[in-house]
C-alpha cells in the first residue's frame, strides 16, 4: 500500500515538472500597448511633451529681403540706385533672425535706414531711423549703434527692436576738437551696395 502510495505520488510529481516544463516554454501574452513601447519607448500620457521654441519651429525664408533690395534699386535706378545705397544684416533683438536694413532716399540729407525682419508672414517693416552720413556698428549690447558724423558734430544712436516696436536712444553728442577723428563706438557692421543682394542667407 505504501508502495502504491508512494509511485501515485513520484507520478504526480513527475507530470507536475512536465506540466511546468511546458509551461515555462510557452511565449508571454504581449499585448498591443507593449509592442508600442518596445518600438517607441514609454507611451505614459503624464509625461510632459516638450514644446519646441518658435525658430525650431518655424523656418524662415529670408528671399523676400531680396525682393526689398531689388525694388529698392528699381525705384532709385534713374538716380543712383544700386550704385550708392547700402544694406546690412543685423539680429536687432536676439531671436536669431536677422534684421534687414536698407538705406532709402536720394542724398545725405534725406537718407533713412529702413528696417525689416521676416516672419511666418514673410517681410515686414518695423519702422526706420536716420541714415544720413552714418556708420554702423555694434557692440556688448543688444541693438546696433549708429554714429552720424558731418562738420565735426558726431551722434550715437543706439537702434534695439523687443520684436514688436523699433527704438532709437541718443547715447552721446557732441562737436570734435578741429581735425578730431570722429568715434569707434563698436565693431563695424558689414554693408553692401543693394545691387549686391550675396549678404542674404
Amino acid at each position: 500500500m505504501i508502495r502504491k502510495i508512494l509511485s501515485l505520488t513520484l507520478g504526480l510529481i513527475l507530470c507536475l515538472s512536465v506540466l511546468a516544463g511546458c509551461a515555462a516554454d510557452e511565449p508571454e501574452a504581449v499585448d498591443e500597448r507593449d509592442e508600442l513601447e518596445i518600438l517607441f519607448g514609454s507611451l505614459d500620457l503624464d509625461e510632459p511633451t516638450p514644446t519646441p521654441t518658435p525658430l525650431e519651429a518655424l523656418y524662415y525664408d529670408y528671399s523676400d529681403y531680396r525682393g526689398i533690395l531689388q525694388d529698392m534699386e528699381y525705384r532709385y535706378e534713374e538716380t543712383m540706385g544700386g550704385d550708392y545705397l547700402l544694406y546690412a544684416l543685423c539680429d536687432l533683438d536676439g531671436d536669431g533672425v536677422l534684421e534687414l536694413l536698407v538705406q532709402d532716399g536720394t542724398s545725405e540729407a534725406d537718407m533713412i535706414w529702413q528696417v525689416y525682419t521676416v516672419g511666418e508672414m514673410g517681410a515686414q517693416s518695423v519702422g526706420s531711423f536716420s541714415g544720413g552720413h552714418s556708420l554702423l556698428y555694434t557692440d556688448a549690447e543688444p541693438g546696433i549703434l549708429c554714429l552720424y558724423g558731418q562738420m565735426g558734430h558726431e551722434r550715437i544712436d543706439r537702434i534695439t527692436y523687443d520684436g514688436q516696436y523699433l527704438s532709437v536712444q541718443t547715447l552721446t553728442e557732441q562737436d570734435l576738437p578741429e581735425g578730431g577723428p570722429y568715434s569707434t563706438p563698436g565693431a563695424s557692421v558689414a554693408t553692401a551696395l543693394i545691387s549686391d543682394p550675396g549678404m542674404v542667407p
